[in-house]
């Protein structure tokens, strides 16, 4: 369950991409928000978003926001609303672009979260469209989309890290993080 802070955190990611682009097609923030994502989950064992990241056809989307960005009946209502706000949407011929209406609040995120949003958008805003499909379909990605019969198919924190080449020191203090969070919860 994402909490205010998280809501407006990914608000503010999502800001920040389109104030460092000028504004981009909602798929590919989808996948610089993954490979952001993953890369700091390698190098500092945090994730960038508690949002989960699911595997679709066209790879991974990180699921609450999409579900916003894509106007689901059932998303979550104050990150649709915090997004209405921030984020302006093309019309009916180019309604998957978006823009920003102001800048991000860049007080949400930490330094080393600013330097991987950064990296992953030099190398992967302006990719074609099937170049980044096929980049983004990893093995954590292969194993949720492939292996869960029906359903969401909701990839793990462990494996996405794996996918990013974190350590094994790094996995299994991942992995500690995980078990420390689901008996606090």
């Amino acid at each position: 369950m994402m909490t205010d802070f998280d809501k407006r955190k990914l608000t503010e990611i999502v800001l920040y991409i389109l104030n460092q682009t000028n504004g981009l097609d909602y798929y590919r923030v989808f996948k610089i928000i993954y490979f952001a994502n993953i890369a700091h989950l390698a190098k500092c064992g945090l994730q960038l978003t508690t949002d989960e990241f699911c595997a679709l056809q066209d790879g991974p989307v990180p699921s609450v926001l999409y579900n916003c960005i894509k106007e689901d009946p059932y998303c979550d209502r104050q990150l649709k609303q915090m997004l209405e706000q921030a984020i302006a949407k093309g019309g009916d011929d180019a309604y998957y672009m978006l823009s920003a209406k102001r800048m991000a609040n860049t007080d949400y995120l930490s330094k080393s979260e600013i330097e991987e949003l950064d990296k992953s958008i030099k190398e992967n805003a302006y990719l074609p469209y099937n170049i980044l499909k096929n980049k983004s379909h990893g093995n954590e990605w292969g194993r949720a989309f492939y292996t869960t019969p029906s359903g969401r198919k909701t990839m793990g924190v462990v494996g996405m890290a794996k996918d990013a080449q974190a350590t094994d020191a790094m996995l299994d203090y991942i992995s500690e993080e995980i078990k420390i969070e689901a008996v606090l919860a």
